[in-house]
């Protein structure tokens, strides 16, 4: 590996031999499409405060005629991220975007002959490259070879620092590909890596069909893994996972940096509104409804097994059990966890707090930022979490022994006393003079030494219970400047301290209350180093 690159060790991102927490924002698809557009977006980003900006490189402007590369659009953004100082992490947005293939290039639209299409049971043929097709495959990773070559050549100051494959991949419409090339491979014999891939995931039963134990080398695929639902997505997954993982190999032998996939996952859509109308527009239970073939959490064993190429695989979480989810993924790639696109909303950011506190995230990613109106509340929310949670990452970079907890407030669980190391803390939901904030409330602690805690977040109240019969004390709270300068803006007690019981972080734009007579200030910075005692 060549010194100094952007890389993986155990579940750090590490950027010129440092570590690295990825604080970026998504832009839309087509924001990187001119040069105008990457402007435009760019700058919306870094004006939020991301310290990185995850972005697409479509195959139809990269490669408009075959064997005909055109770069310029990969060095404007290397360009524009430099001067508004952020990283990037380009999407290679190639074979697939969304389980459709609507950005390979026209001169691989138009011959359908040599880049079969996918077709399923209502639609016939569809927009998607059938992951069967040799020749797609081959296109593909050769654009994507160039791709890196051209960034190992031009991105000296290693400003790309990881690089996405495709974008949630599968086949929408049906759970396995009906077309002829597709149903030669299903009625062929089961290729002997695929069992050498079963082995290597440890896995005995990937679908609920199968594989047979007692299955012949030469059986057909549904006569190893069976014929329903769930066995003919294993037969996707697999397909997927190693035409993907030949287009991430073809790159990494040009420019060896991280890359991973992205996942639309299997979870029920979910609306912020009461009574939500019906509408297929994401999520379902059925492969098929999502993407059949990607590496959602039933399929993620034998993806890791089937793409080893790959540093990890990475959940787009909007709705579903953000913890649970987010298990899932880390554990799969040994710790390492990035989320590339969230919701951008104040419930997005409250997850980006658990994240990074909970799970150490590599990064998070909110989706869309770049049409935010600087006026939204939620576009404020989550500038502030940037700023926040630079200062959190700073803080688990300098030593990464140190424990550390995120968390999220709700009306229906206002109160946590969490064991952050060897130190006993309570978070309650607050704002000033029993008010409560603005659901949810957030935050992260890190416990920097023995009785030591950085508090971090927005709308709650920390304390400190009394234990084994000793009283526990403010001893010091300093609230901490989040403009990169770590100085300490005010030291808190009397009414900023509750005289030394507790210590609130306020809601951002909390407001004292006009019912009590008594002035109380409701400015925060949302970050405090608390120091306890006990007596």
């Amino acid at each position: 590996m060549t010194a100094g690159l952007p890389r993986i060790s155990g579940t750090r991102l590490l950027v010129d031999g440092l570590p690295f927490t990825v604080l970026a924002a998504e832009t839309h698809n087509s924001a990187s499409s001119t040069a105008i557009a990457i402007e435009r977006s760019f700058a919306k980003v870094a004006a939020l405060g991301a310290n990185t900006v995850l972005a697409p490189v479509a195959w139809s402007l990269l490669e408009p005629t075959e064997g005909t590369f055109d770069f310029s659009l990969v060095d404007i953004m290397l360009e524009a991220a430099e001067r508004f100082d952020l990283k990037l992490v380009p999407l290679w947005f190639g074979s697939w975007k969304n389980g459709m293939s609507s950005y390979i290039p026209g001169w691989v639209k138009r011959d359908a002959a040599r880049f079969p299409r996918a077709e399923v049971r209502e639609q016939g043929r569809i927009e998607h490259l059938s992951p069967f097709s040799s020749e797609a495959r081959t296109a593909d990773a050769a654009a994507f070879r160039a791709f890196m070559a051209h960034l190992r050549e031009v991105d000296i100051a290693h400003t790309a620092i990881m690089v996405q494959v495709e974008n949630e991949v599968g086949l929408l419409g049906d759970s396995r590909d009906r077309s002829e090339l597709a149903q030669n491979v299903w009625d062929a014999a089961v290729p002997e890596r695929f069992f050498q891939t079963v082995a290597a995931a440890g896995l005995s039963r990937l679908t609920l069909a199968g594989p047979k134990v007692d299955a012949s080398p030469e059986d057909a695929w549904g006569a190893v893994i069976g014929t329903s639902q769930e066995a003919e997505e294993t037969f996707m997954a697999y397909a997927y996972a190693r035409y993907i993982d030949e287009i991430a190999a073809a790159g990494k032998a040009e420019h060896d940096i991280p890359m991973f996939v992205n996942v639309w996952l299997d979870s029920p859509l979910e609306l912020d509104m009461p009574n939500p109308p019906d509408l297929a527009l994401a999520g379902g239970m059925n492969p098929g409804d999502y993407p059949s073939g990607g590496p959602v959490p039933r399929m993620l064993a034998l993806w890791c097994a089937a793409a080893p190429t790959l540093d990890f695989i990475a959940p787009d979480f909007y709705f579903g059990d953000f913890s649970s989810t987010m298990d899932t993924y880390s554990r799969a790639s040994g710790g390492r966890l990035f989320i590339p696109e969230m919701r951008r909303s104040v419930r997005g950011v409250a997850q980006m707090f658990v994240a990074v506190g909970t799970y150490r995230a590599i990064g998070v990613s909110p989706f869309g930022v770049d049409s935010f109106d600087s006026s939204e509340p939620s576009a404020e929310a989550l500038s502030d979490a940037y700023a926040i949670l630079a200062v959190v990452a700073d803080s688990l970079q300098q030593n990464d022994q140190r424990a550390s907890r995120g968390f999220t407030l709700t009306e229906s669980q206002q109160e946590q006393e969490l064991m952050i190391g060897s130190t006993l803390v309570v978070v309650k939901a607050s704002d000033s003079f029993r008010q409560l904030p603005p659901f949810p409330a957030y935050g992260v602690l890190v416990e920097e030494s023995p009785g030591e805690i950085l508090a971090a977040g927005r709308g709650f109240t920390v304390s400190f219970p009394d234990s084994e019969g000793n009283k526990t004390g403010i001893e010091s709270a300093s609230e901490i400047a989040t403009d990169g300068s770590g100085q300490i803006v005010t030291e808190l007690n009397g009414d900023e301290s509750s005289s030394g019981a507790s210590i609130r972080l306020h809601a951002l734009g909390a407001v004292a209350p006009s019912i009590f007579p008594i002035a109380i200030s409701t400015s925060s910075t949302g970050v405090v180093r608390i120091k306890t005692y006990t007596y």
